[in-house]
């Protein structure tokens, strides 16, 4: 017996079976896994990156405050 007489003979329609290879097909799929881990690696990298200019700036404009309370 074919898969496609059992699935009839069970009451199974077209459409839940197109929705079960639809949703089988999605859970094999590593394509959406791939793009979430560079959106990752790239969110880290941004906040490494505001955490350092952050860090920088702060000590800038405490040098820069010292160097115009020099001057006065």
């Amino acid at each position: 017996m074919s898969r496609g007489l059992v699935r009839a003979s069970l009451g199974v329609t077209k459409v839940e079976t197109e929705m079960t290879n639809l949703f089988s097909r999605f859970i094999r799929d590593e394509s959406g896994a791939t793009a979430i881990e560079y959106g990752l690696i790239a969110a880290l990298i941004a906040v490494v990156i505001i955490t350092g200019l952050t860090t920088v700036g702060t000590n800038l404009n405490t040098l820069l405050g010292t160097i115009g309370g020099k001057l006065q």
